[in-house]
């Protein structure tokens, strides 16, 4: 129990961390704390259902933001290209988690 606890405090304050970073060049401080928090908070609860898929939808939306931060013309489209995917993949973790252990013997 006291793995599953501490990696989810990892992880958790991990992605609040790197995303308050990566979000406070886009935005202002207040903005980029939000930002952090919601998404520590999505990737704490997506770690508790499905284990390391929610860390993996995390980075793949952080590549998605930073790859978006390059093409599209603002940055805060990129920020919401990057909440969009972060969205998307968690929903896809736990639709395949759920998937997975409805199909357990």
């Amino acid at each position: 129990m006291d793995l599953i606890v501490g990696l989810t405090t990892f992880f958790t304050l991990g992605s609040g961390v790197l995303t308050y970073v990566i979000a406070r060049r886009d935005v202002r401080r207040r903005a980029a704390v939000a930002v952090a928090v919601t998404t520590a908070l999505l990737v704490g609860l997506g770690f508790l259902f499905t284990v390391y898929l929610a860390v993996v939808a995390y980075l793949g939306a952080v590549v998605v933001w930073l790859v978006a931060r390059r093409v599209l013309p603002s940055r805060r489209m990129a920020l919401l290209a990057g909440a969009g995917a972060l969205g998307v993949a968690l929903t896809g973790a736990v639709v395949v988690m759920g998937y997975a252990l409805s199909n357990m013997n």
